[in-house]
């Protein structure tokens, strides 16, 4: 029991960091707390209990056909089946989102964020499941140091793939273009995930050599995330450029537009606004930038006409 309980808070609090460091990705139109909470929910238990389940129901002719201890029976398990089934069934997740809260997907970083969220709730538990099944201390620790802090957002980057696959598919009005993208986003994850076990599977036949394909594997993510959340602070502000402009000077004051289209991370001070009115202020803009160009592209979609009405009343006297 103290094991478990050590394990739940120690690997709890970097995943709480890990997610906030995703969803800052998102730095202007924040998703729903609600939505988040069940992406990240689904990822911990119905993903990774039919993941269990299906994985024990397919390793069995496995170990039947090359042996449950071979490198063979381990690769096909760990490297290929394991990566294909979990991603699949993340995925689920993200696709549930897309289909039944389709106003909120506004594009490929909400994509991300969603994804990332769901594999983050895939690895808190399957990291406290490993945890746990450790004998001593030291076996538990040196698992902790790799699992969670040195690939301890693996998951999320893998889903997050998968997410913005769904996220570009937002826009796409051809069914064709639509399964392209988000096929493509899940097979870069099962990909990744599929190089990642693998190479640890191989560390202990190549004197540790392949470890370092999983370290590179996980560097190539990581510098992907970090130009990824450059390119979605810049795709949002020209989002709020491009929509905003004809705002002025009826919803939003001429200064205030110049404002939220600026680069500088502190220009809203000029504003004089509370912390919690700025907030406001730049989630409702960055909302009705989008709501405007869905309306464009994808027509009204049962209420984006309405929902911009709501915002430009919303905004109405900010900045002014």
């Amino acid at each position: 029991m103290l094991k478990l309980v050590v394990t739940i808070i120690a690997a709890g609090l970097p995943t709480l960091l890990y997610l906030r460091i995703i969803q800052s990705v998102d730095r202007f139109e924040k998703e729903p707390t609600r939505y988040l909470v069940a992406a990240f929910l689904w990822g911990a238990l119905p993903a990774i209990i039919a993941g269990i389940i299906i994985e024990l129901i397919v390793n069995v002719p496995v170990a039947v056909i090359l042996g449950a201890k071979s490198l063979g029976g381990e690769l096909v398990s760990t490297a290929l089946s394991g990566p294909v089934i979990e991603e699949l069934l993340k995925a689920c997740a993200v696709g549930m989102l897309y289909l039944w809260r389709r106003r909120e997907f506004d594009g490929w970083v909400d994509g991300l964020v969603y994804g990332a969220t769901v594999g983050f709730g895939f690895a808190f538990v399957e990291n406290v499941l490993y945890l746990s099944g450790t004998t001593t201390w030291g076996e538990w620790a040196t698992l902790f140091f790799l699992r969670v802090i040195v690939f301890g957002m693996m998951h999320g980057f893998w889903t997050s793939l998968t997410g913005i696959g769904f996220g570009i598919a937002r826009f796409q009005h051809s069914p064709t273009r639509k399964g392209i993208v988000i096929l493509l986003g899940l097979g870069a994850a099962i990909f990744s995930h599929m190089l990642h076990n693998g190479a640890l599977v191989l560390a202990s036949t190549t004197n540790g050599v392949s470890f370092l394909a999983a370290l590179g594997n996980y560097v190539v993510l990581l510098i992907l995330l970090l130009c990824l959340r450059v390119a979605a602070a810049r795709n949002d502000r020209n989002i709020m450029k491009t929509y905003l402009r004809d705002e002025t000077p009826e919803t939003l004051s001429a200064e205030a537009y110049a404002l939220l289209c600026s680069t500088k991370s502190h220009a809203l001070a000029a504003l004089r606004l509370s912390s919690r009115d700025e907030r406001t202020f730049i989630q409702a803009a960055a909302e009705l930038a989008q709501k405007k160009r869905e309306f464009i592209r994808m027509g009204d979609e049962r209420g984006n006409a309405a929902e911009i009405d709501r915002l430009r009343i919303q905004l109405a006297g900010f900045g002014k």
